[in-house]
């Protein structure tokens, strides 16, 4: 329940979301689809699609936090479609009523519920590539696996036991926390699933990864224990080896917090 709840939030405090409601409105009032272009004029037409945007989106949030949380569901695809499908099982009738109401009857005749359905289904799909994109962002890249002899994630806890900031992800790339490093005014967040970007200050993003075994070792970056396979000495510096492809820097002022820890350290090839 934790969990659904915290993804309805999420949805809510997100201002793209608010950005893709108001760039569909529009473009789906100046279309006016179902006859409604030829009965409304296009402030009418604006307010009509806005507040059926608005309840559809809703509808929408609900959905795919089930989906996401009770449910389990971790397949993006999975969740695109099923959530495509049941919001226009569930849209269609009181929209298809709504068009018979205000448009002609030689018009609304002539849209069925086939026609709404579809409409709904198309737009639903169309928001789901909208979040992906937002999300991944651009040059958002998968996150590789940890290697074999790396003790592999408890996949109930990845399910049931993720931190908050991980919970800010995609569905698609929540999974245990590996590491978070400081871009702009985002925090890249990398998990067993892959890399999202969260905007957020870099000490909530570490306050909201409570749960993590881990720690900041530099101003920009903080690793999960669980995840550090080794530490690199080159030329004086430190360096925290995560999997080939991640290292991330150690400033003095955070070197205490590997004392004591059972790395393997070795040189910088």
């Amino acid at each position: 329940m934790a969990a659904f709840l915290n993804i309805i939030r999420t949805d809510f405090r997100n201002p793209l979301l608010y950005a893709a409601w108001a760039a569909l409105s529009v473009l789906i009032a100046i279309a006016g689809p179902f006859g409604s272009y030829l009965v409304m004029p296009l402030p009418s037409r604006l307010l009509f699609w806005a507040a059926a945007m608005a309840a559809g989106m809703m509808v929408g949030i609900v959905i795919r936090a089930l989906l996401t949380g009770p449910l389990g569901l971790r397949n993006r695809q999975l969740v695109v479609l099923s959530l495509a499908t049941l919001c226009a099982a569930i849209m269609t009738l009181p929209l298809h009523t709504l068009l018979h109401r205000l448009v002609p009857l030689r018009l609304a005749d002539e849209v069925s519920h086939g026609d709404v359905a579809l409409f709904i289904f198309a737009i639903s799909l169309v928001i789901s590539a909208f979040r992906q994109g937002i999300a991944q962002g651009p040059g958002a890249v998968r996150a590789l696996q940890p290697e074999a002899d790396q003790d592999p994630p408890d996949p109930e806890r990845a399910d049931l036991d993720l931190p908050r900031i991980v919970l800010r992800l995609e569905p698609a790339l929540q999974g245990r926390l590996i590491a978070m490093t400081v871009r702009d005014h985002y925090v890249d967040v990398h998990t067993t699933e892959g890399k999202g970007s969260v905007l957020i200050r870099f000490a909530d993003a570490i306050a909201e990864a409570e749960g993590e075994g881990g720690a900041q070792i530099h101003r920009s970056h903080w690793v999960a224990w669980w995840a550090v396979k080794g530490i690199e000495r080159d030329a004086g510096k430190l360096w925290v080896r995560l999997c080939p492809e991640l290292r991330l820097p150690v400033s003095k002022t955070h070197r205490d917090k590997l004392e004591g820890r059972d790395f393997e350290v070795q040189a910088a090839e």
